[in-house]
């Protein structure tokens, strides 16, 4: 990997994951723990704004998680990252394969208050 692969790395984000846990009445449910910091590249890929009824619009923005390899053990597409107080909800992953030691995660930006997770 070159050298400034490792600088672009500059973002330090929160990795959530999804862990099967027991209800109080022995029922089986999900909830999303923090599992690791670590060091990302963040770049915007695309967005779009539509106007949707009574005067609102929907922005929908997608970005391009870059991250090395073992920084993840086991990627998922149930999990989502938080960087400066906004959620990126993973679509989708692959390798990079110009540097064999890199995953790129797609995220699509989810706008929502810190208390809704």
């Amino acid at each position: 990997m070159g050298a400034n692969i490792l600088e672009r790395l500059r973002h330090r984000i929160e990795v959530y994951t999804k862990e099967e846990s027991k209800t109080e009445f022995g029922e089986c449910t999900y909830l999303y723990r923090r599992n690791s910091y670590i060091w990302a590249e963040i770049t915007p890929v695309r967005g779009k704004e539509e106007a949707i009824d009574g005067k609102s619009v929907r922005a929908d923005v997608t970005h391009k998680i870059t991250v090395r390899m073992g920084a993840i053990k086991e990627p998922r597409n149930d999990m989502y990252f938080i960087y400066k107080g906004q959620k990126y909800e993973v679509l989708y992953f692959m390798p990079q394969y110009r540097y064999n030691d890199l995953i790129i995660f797609y995220c699509k930006l989810i706008l929502e208050t810190e208390e809704d997770y």
